[in-house]
């Protein structure tokens, strides 16, 4: 006679995530279909005004995940044009605009955040073009300190920065001046 413990049931299927490669922030796919694109409606939102706002959406089928783009050119996955469905495979990053997704069924990296929930109350907000309504959370801090670097050094960089935009403006000053005489 069999065990009670030789009867265990299933393990789930692991947690499948997009995570935004740039500012480290992983969007769980809970859903059948969860659409990525421009439109606050989107569980994904993509805040580049060169997306669509509908731009792609990956759908559930069994224990994968299809991308499947929206009425929109440039959607690549791995930097390979995408035109019909595609299935999703562990590392393959989708590429929307300048947004860059890594589709993962792993176990999150400690610098990955959860994406905030996020609910929409204003269907005329939702609807606007982008616009940067994003929730910086201090892990979003944290990660931005790493990459830009130091405060001190961040100052040094914008006197650089306005320094190099003062010249070029005055060089255009010059030729302008020279035409005109």
């Amino acid at each position: 006679m069999a065990d009670a413990s030789d009867h265990t049931a299933p393990s789930p299927a692991p947690p499948a995530h997009l995570v935004d490669v740039r500012w480290g922030v992983a969007y769980p796919l809970v859903r059948v279909s969860t659409g990525i694109g421009r439109d606050a409606s989107n569980p994904v939102l993509i805040r580049d005004v060169s997306a669509s706002r509908s731009h792609a959406e990956v759908r559930r089928d069994g224990d994968r995940f299809v991308l499947h783009p929206v009425g929109s050119a440039e959607t690549r996955v791995n930097g390979e044009p995408v035109a019909g469905a595609r299935p999703l495979a562990e590392g393959d990053v989708i590429e929307i605009a300048y947004t860059h997704l890594r589709f993962t069924r792993q176990a999150l990296a400690p610098d990955v955040v959860p994406a905030p929930e996020r609910t929409v109350v204003d269907q005329d907000l939702a609807r606007r073009n982008t616009e940067i309504r994003e929730i910086v959370t201090p892990a979003h801090v944290r990660r931005l300190r790493r990459q830009l670097g130091s405060p001190v050094e961040l100052h040094w960089r914008a006197i650089v920065m306005g320094v190099l935009a003062a010249a070029l403006t005055l060089t255009a000053l010059i030729l302008a001046a020279r035409r005109l005489f």
